[in-house]
């Protein structure tokens, strides 16, 4: 009985250590299983990333359209109202030179 446990307390340590690697072999990585699971997890996480950026990029290049038609149409109005400001000037010139031409008139004796 005492041969057959240290058998086993001999044979446990030397089988437990067999059966762990060494050495790396070439062109190989050996990482542990938990590094595994973080790894498929940041996959993950890169691949939700990658579609995130996807769609803030096209967020972005929609605004970018949006910036520039309002831009337009700014530039519109602003020369609409640059034409208004300008025959308001030119309707208030004519009204000016029309009143200074226009001749008094004489209602009684005397006219200032």
């Amino acid at each position: 009985m005492r041969k057959l446990l240290f058998l086993a307390l001999v044979l446990i340590p030397i089988t437990a250590y067999s059966q762990t690697c060494q050495e790396q072999p070439q062109n190989c990585v050996l990482i542990t299983r938990e590094a595994a699971i973080k790894a498929l997890e940041d996959s993950d996480k890169v691949k939700a990333l990658e579609a995130e950026v996807i769609v803030l990029k096209q967020a972005v290049n929609d605004q970018r359209e949006i910036t520039t038609t309002l831009r337009v149409e700014l530039g519109k109005a602003m020369g609409e109202l640059t034409g208004s400001q300008q025959m308001n000037v030119r309707q208030t010139a004519i009204i000016d030179v029309l009143l200074k031409n226009v001749r008094p008139k004489k209602f009684g004796l005397i006219n200032f």
